[in-house]
């Protein structure tokens, strides 16, 4: 006697594997996102006498983002650049669409040679003289606009 074809084991193959496709995809996407080196920009060094203090906050959840930031910022802008601190941001709440520099001491001139420097013009003050830097730059899923 013939065993009759299980044609429900045939529909779930037919379902399950266009969907592993998507998600060997999306995987190998995400690979290439995190693991992409940033190229460099090719901008004129930029003239500003002084250093300002900064930490780098993750905000958009790429692992590793902000260390790579502190690599190219301590690479380039060693000089100006002092880069006290990167991490998550705080509750890693990975909500940041857009980079932004938060003020933390207030210094016009040293706002506007970052905003220079990196290409981010958004800014918010949260002043607060208790912190060592002076401003925090937080790495929204745009990031790759601002650091190549």
């Amino acid at each position: 006697m013939k065993r009759a074809k299980n044609n429900l084991s045939q529909r779930k193959r037919a379902v399950i594997v266009p969907y592993l496709l998507i998600l060997l995809a999306l995987a190998a996407f995400y690979v290439y996102l995190v693991k992409k080196p940033m190229p460099q920009r090719n901008e004129q060094k930029i003239e500003f006498k002084g250093r300002v203090k900064v930490a780098l906050l993750n905000g958009c959840g790429y692992p590793g983002i902000a260390a790579q930031v502190k690599d190219y910022l301590i690479d380039n802008y060693s000089v100006n650049i002092d880069v006290l601190d990167w991490r998550n941001v705080d509750r890693n709440m990975f909500i940041y669409e857009k980079s932004i520099l938060v003020v933390k001491k207030d210094n016009k001139e040293k706002l506007q040679f970052l905003q220079q420097l990196t290409g981010i013009k958004r800014y918010i003050y949260a002043l607060n003289s208790d912190v060592n830097e002076e401003f925090q730059i937080i790495l929204g899923k745009d990031f790759h606009k601002y650091f190549r």
